[in-house]
């Protein structure tokens, strides 16, 4: 059944996004074409996921292939297009298909990680196992209590495309494993069409997207919402970078988006943060407004507002809905935003953090850009101020002053810099793993970062005032600059009043640092190509490749490969996790089992209990208190097969009553036991 939810997935996709896209001008280029519409379908699952759940029409994978497929069939009855089977490879496609070599590298690393072990990984994981699980049996995401915590009102759009894909075969454990790391491994597909289309060379683009592949702070395959997000960024800026070419693509960014505004509220926050940058910097280049581009944000902000984020305030209330996604209204009372919109793993970051990539690191968002990609990223920002003297000097000609002015402006940003740059460095001197030191690292910080922050503030409106001046090819570095400074503030934003989850802002900032990474290399080869010919070029580009991988894509395979991803908190020692372990791979798959403790364990591990029923939910009030012949007519009345005490039942209800019950459970004749060990014992309900 699983091959089956893998067509399933590529059928849902590929044909909501042809039917999406069929209106507008698409790429000449047969590959982009339809790996795009792959990209659109994929943002289009929850969309049509969530019109299903407003008029309450269940959310099944068939009612959604249905409706893909009305615009295809529609299509070939009424003009009865004849097949065509020629293909001529361009140079575009060589560069397209080496892409996807990288697209399938990047997914066996994430994928053969995931299944290195056999459980779920760290906490998150567990919960959406239980969100995913709601949304495929139940056919909606909309509960009457808020008792899933990512579902209702936390944005659904993850955990519904996750239970889209457990309709179609019998393994959740598989489904948020693999699809999670195909999903994440298709942003390299996202993006390096973005990017072609933003810095209009596919060179460039394929260079960035190699450089993204191997970032160890791009993704891992941790299974959270923030996987489906962020691969989203990509074909929403795909699509407005589309509008140039046809009009139209306003409305598919816009339907795009309406997806990505629901998918996680930290990371559909910050893609609302960086579509303004985007926009804002786009219209200031350009000198216009762009209302398309505008349109198509209101567009997807109104689509998401009235399908999920207005029912959520009617049903649970501003204070309600802010509690369901994460944040605590409790401490922003009573301590402050700086502590309420603080993530788990923030921390004030030195120079080492950013410069040498580590194999071992977080497994959610881990951290280091590698030594020859941070260097490529110092490299670009000397080419940007070059880009600003190169450019100022037809001023000279008009007025001296502005050029003397303006070159004025340019050396004291560049003193800034590079007295950032020094300070920056010298964060090494203190040791993060001493706790006297974290404050004196935050204290030097506070002093480094304003003249780095400033200095970036000043290329970037140099590059704006000048841009009417600046080549068309080269103004998107002043884009890409506005997002770098954006991001490398949000990374260190722990340190900052101003912050939202800061240390899981790493993937997003490296989104900037990779395209400009690709400037500079080039930058470099055809340096090297003016100086010592086409040979000495591609020197330097396998000596580049060479280098990131050495320093970036090796750090990032160990993290990825790494069998020893940590299961979660919560487990009270590894005899519960191996009793987990074998309920998965030696009961049927969905047995109803029952637990007293942690439904996650249960739902993650394969098997079914409804944690969300009523009459469940109840039963666990009193339930482990009744006697072993009531306990046993109640599984009978409700489908349960089996039940396990485990480490959790023990924590939560004592040592001594939950060994009272096992002896209880055994002398009754109602329960066999078919596993035993010091972590957990699984019965069968007889």
């Amino acid at each position: 059944m699983v091959y089956l939810s893998i067509l399933v997935f590529f059928a849902l996709t590929f044909f909501l996004g042809y039917s999406a896209t069929s209106f507008v001008k698409n790429s000449g280029n047969f590959l982009e074409r339809n790996l795009m519409r792959i990209g659109i379908g994929l943002a289009l699952i929850p969309l049509v996921g969530l019109m299903l759940n407003i008029i309450h029409v269940p959310i099944d994978w068939k009612i959604i292939l249905g409706l893909s497929l009305i615009y295809p069939v529609y299509y070939v009855i009424r003009f009865r297009p004849k097949p065509k089977f020629e293909f001529k490879l361009t140079k575009a496609d060589i560069g397209i298909l080496v892409m996807l070599l990288i697209f399938l590298a990047n997914f066996y690393v994430y994928a053969s990680g995931a299944f290195r072990y056999p459980y779920l990984e760290d906490d998150d994981s567990w919960s959406h196992a239980i969100g995913a699980k709601y949304a495929s049996v139940e056919k909606n995401v909309f509960t009457q209590q808020r008792t899933l915590h990512y579902v209702d009102p936390y944005p659904p759009s993850y955990d519904m495309v996750m239970g889209i894909m457990h309709q179609a075969n019998d393994s959740l454990y598989f489904t948020l494993k693999f699809f999670n790391a195909l999903i994440i491994s298709l942003s390299i597909i996202f993006f390096y069409f973005f990017v072609n289309e933003l810095l209009g060379n596919r060179n460039k683009a394929l260079f960035a997207a190699f450089a993204l592949a191997s970032v160890p702070a791009f993704m891992s395959h941790f299974i959270w919402a923030i996987s489906l997000a962020v691969p989203l960024y990509f074909v929403c800026f795909y699509a407005l970078e589309k509008i140039k070419q046809d009009n139209k693509w306003w409305i598919v960014a816009g339907l795009s988006m309406a997806t990505t505004f629901t998918v996680t509220p930290t990371h559909s926050t910050y893609f609302g943060l960086m579509l303004i940058l985007y926009v804002g910097s786009k219209m200031i280049v350009e000198r216009k407004i762009l209302f398309y581009h505008l349109g198509a944000g209101i567009l997807g902000a109104s689509l998401s507002f009235l399908l999920w984020w207005l029912p959520m305030l009617l049903k649970h209330g501003f204070v309600g809905v802010l509690e369901g996604i994460g944040f605590s209204t409790e401490i922003l009372s009573t301590v402050g935003s700086a502590a309420a919109f603080r993530g788990t793993g923030d921390r004030a970051y030195n120079f080492a953090d950013f410069f040498i990539a580590q194999k071992q690191n977080m497994v959610n968002n881990p951290i280091g850009i590698g030594i020859v990609l941070f260097i490529l990223l110092l490299l670009s920002i000397i080419l940007a101020y070059y880009l600003v003297y190169k450019n100022s000097k037809n001023l000279k000609e008009q007025s001296k002053a502005k050029y003397y002015i303006l070159n004025g402006i340019e050396i004291s940003s560049i003193i800034l810099f590079i007295i950032g740059i020094f300070l920056f460095v010298t964060s090494n001197n203190y040791d993060i793993t001493k706790a006297d030191q974290i404050w004196q690292l935050t204290s030097h910080m506070k002093t480094t970062l304003p003249f780095l922050f400033i200095s970036l503030l000043i290329v970037i409106l140099l590059l704006f005032y000048l841009s009417e001046k600046i080549p068309e090819e080269s103004r998107w570095v002043s884009i890409a600059l506005v997002w770098l400074l954006f991001t490398f503030y949000a990374v260190n934003a722990s340190i900052y009043p101003i912050k939202l989850s800061a240390f899981r802002t790493w993937m997003l900032f490296v989104i900037p640092l990779c395209m400009l990474a690709a400037e500079a290399a080039f930058g470099i080869m055809n340096l090297a190509k003016g100086l010592a010919g086409n040979a000495a070029k591609y020197i330097i580009l396998i000596l580049l490749i060479g280098g990131i991988f050495f320093t970036s894509t090796q750090q990032k395979i160990a993290v990825n490969t790494s069998p020893n991803w940590p299961p979660g908190g919560f487990w009270t020692s590894a005899d519960e996790i191996t009793s987990y372990i074998w309920m998965k791979d030696n009961l049927p798959k969905n047995s109803h089992v029952f637990t007293f403790a942690n439904d996650g364990t249960v739902i993650g591990m394969d098997m079914y209990t409804c944690k969300w029923c009523d009459e469940v939910k109840e039963y666990k009030k009193n339930g482990f208190n009744q006697t072993a012949q009531d306990t046993y007519d109640w599984f009978k009345s409700n489908d349960y097969d089996y039940v396990i005490i485990d480490g959790q039942t023990v924590s939560k209800f004592g040592l001594n009553e939950s060994l009272s019950k096992l002896k209880e459970f055994e002398a009754s004749g109602r329960f066999h036991a078919v596993f035993s060990n010091n972590g957990g014992v699984i019965f069968k309900v007889a």
